[in-house]
């Protein structure tokens, strides 16, 4: 059996990932971690570390849907497939930041995605001259039950998206009606002016991860955005 827990919520995504883990671990289930070009290994492993407090044993890995793709070999797709209709191999893959409708597993797996809160994008809509008041509170709305952390990550990658659009380069990944929706939030914004409240992003961003910055995450943004907006 394969689970694949995915999503571009990567914090909640992550948090269910080790819950579930230490779930197992409390269960006195053997946990054994293994990389993803390994999975050939799987097989051979059980045979060699049969425990005898254990009747069960489960695989953990980490961003398996990079290693299928157009170059995988027959070998590494039929593994995948063994896995998956298995009744006694149990792999548990963490995808970062990967949405559900991008995995290219086959049919049979067991998918566990988290998405992002809808408040988090209306947050990201709020990025434009003018809209300060909106942006404050949303912000204040959203920090309730969200990391300022995930809240700063979120509006820093909308920003670098609306940057790399403005100047005409393709963020990637994105769906035509996505690039559509970011070139008319681009048209409130002046280039110079959106370089620099990108720039300022990053130094906010540097300064929290050194302790230099006296203020919160969340008031940075309130500070930024009030300047920006």
């Amino acid at each position: 059996m394969l689970t694949i827990v995915c999503g571009e919520d990567s914090s909640k995504s992550r948090e269910y990932f080790s819950a579930l883990k230490n779930d197992y671990k409390n269960k006195y289930v053997t946990i054994v971690d293994v990389a993803s070009a390994q999975l050939d290994e799987i097989t051979k492993w059980m045979g060699e570390s049969t425990s005898l407090f254990s009747e069960t044993q489960v695989f953990f890995t980490q961003n398996l849907n990079k290693k299928l793709s157009k170059k995988s070999t027959p070998k590494q797709i039929k593994i995948i497939e063994e896995i998956i209709k298995s009744k006694t191999i149990d792999l548990v893959d963490w995808e970062e930041e990967v949405p559900s409708r991008f995995l290219k597993f086959g049919a049979g797996a067991k998918i566990k995605e988290f998405k992002l809160s809808e408040s988090i994008f209306k947050l990201q809509d709020t990025l434009v001259p003018g809209s300060f008041k909106n942006f404050a509170n949303m912000l204040n709305i959203l920090k309730e039950g969200t990391e300022e952390t995930f809240i700063f990550i979120m509006l820093q990658r909308h920003l670098r998206n609306l940057l790399l659009v403005k100047m005409g380069l393709n963020p990637g990944k994105l769906a035509t009606w996505q690039i559509g929706k970011l070139k008319n939030q681009t048209a409130s914004w002046k280039l110079e002016n959106l370089m620099s409240f990108y720039d300022s992003f990053h130094k906010i961003d540097v300064s929290s991860k050194t302790g230099s910055n006296p203020f919160s995450l969340s008031n940075s943004l309130d500070l930024l955005a009030s300047y920006y907006l």
